[in-house]
């Protein structure tokens, strides 16, 4: 495990830190250099997020160690990339045109026809995306995008050069595809329901473990042959598919690591087995697929709170809450000033919930209990 500063920011489930910047190849490439010569091996290398694929892959590479191709790495960081290897490979995804200047982006917008969907090229949680129908609402998504780039430019290894402007998939039905990906296997894990925010923003408000669309092959055969088309090898793999009015998947995008918001968690309790042993397993170029669990026991899912803009006045868990409810975290205080919802930064607490019983049709649940939940917590 890396950090930037082990002894501030201590990695609590894992035995050692070494300190690095996972998001920069040289960094963690001069650290596990540094412990070699203290007598330390290295078994495998092995990325759990979208920053850490590309160094993970740099070290591999160096010491001849199980892992995906820079390319690979490359083009599952870079979404006009991807995009580009998905219509390659003949899979369904939203035609997007990239773009680094606002007159750019307003040829592309009347090229591809309003409404159309603003995003960074190389970010993610959905930082700086939403939807514009007009002109003056692309303009105005573009500054927006460009200024959450400004903001995150020092925090996270992106180029921040560059943007995409897509086709919009008219719906608010998606799902995440769980994909264990090793040499040239690749086997669906999972199916998550995904619940998203109102546009004109994309936040993940929820997910659902397993989805009610579980078991549908067209979804897992997609899934799967997107990863062949990025080349993605190694571990689990997070493919996000939406779907339009009339029903038909669009691939969005997909992730060389396991998907984040506590997916592996619900995934876990809903599998009963850790996904995180494949994903590991793979890289230390042990076959993971024996330990793969089919058939899911239990529903899980994950949501977020979320308050009222404005300044907070009180924070208080209630006694009672609801059955379902297994654990709950606030990450804000009185006197926090919130603002409105628009990506994994402006969530203010995280609920999770169990039930024993697998739902076959599209439940609104996890986000209803966290609506009246956050009426409760937050004043």
């Amino acid at each position: 495990m890396t950090a930037l500063d082990p002894l501030r920011s201590p990695q609590r489930f894992f035995d050692r830190v070494i300190e690095a910047d996972d998001g920069y190849a040289d960094s963690v490439l001069a650290a596990v250099a540094e412990w070699k010569e203290r007598g330390w091996d290295l078994a495998a290398v092995v990325p759990v997020n979208d920053w850490g694929v590309p160094s993970a892959s740099a070290v591999a590479k160096k010491y001849g160690l199980p892992g995906l191709s820079a390319d690979s790495a490359h083009v599952t960081r870079d979404k006009y990339a991807m995009k580009a290897r998905f219509e390659a490979a003949g899979l369904p995804t939203p035609r997007s045109i990239s773009v680094t200047s606002e007159a750019e982006m307003l040829a592309a917008a009347e090229e591809i026809g309003f409404p159309v969907v603003l995003k960074p090229a190389d970010f993610s949680g959905s930082g700086g995306v939403s939807l514009a129908h007009t002109r003056a609402e692309a303009i105005a998504a573009f500054t927006s995008s460009v200024e959450h780039i400004d903001r995150y430019r020092d925090v996270f290894p992106i180029d921040g050069s560059r943007y995409m402007v897509e086709q919009y998939v008219d719906s608010q039905e998606e799902i995440s595809v769980e994909v264990l990906c090793h040499g040239d296997r690749r086997m669906t894990l999972a199916i998550t329901e995904k619940y998203l925010s109102a546009p004109p923003f994309f936040a993940e408000v929820g997910h659902l473990v397993p989805s009610h669309r579980t078991g549908d092959t067209a979804l897992t055969t997609l899934a799967e042959k997107a990863c062949q088309a990025l080349g993605i090898d190694h571990g689990i793999a997070h493919v996000e598919i939406k779907f339009d009015s009339k029903g038909a998947p669009w691939l969005i995008e997909a992730a060389a690591r396991p998907g984040g918001d506590g997916i592996m968690d619900q995934m876990e309790r809903a599998y009963g087995y850790n996904p995180y042993t494949l994903h590991v397993s793979s890289y230390l170029g042990i076959d993971p697929f024996p330990l793969v669990q089919r058939e899911p026991l239990r529903s899980s899912a994950v949501a977020f709170l979320k308050a009222q803009p404005g300044e907070l006045t009180s924070v208080r868990i209630p006694e009672n809450l609801p059955e379902s409810v297994v654990s709950v975290s606030v990450s804000k205080k009185p006197g926090d000033i919130v603002k409105p919802v628009a990506d994994w930064s402006t969530r203010d607490g995280v609920i999770e919930m169990v039930w024993n019983e697998i739902f076959t049709e599209r439940i609104t649940m996890p986000v209803e209990i966290a609506e009246v939940l956050s009426d409760e917590i937050f004043g």
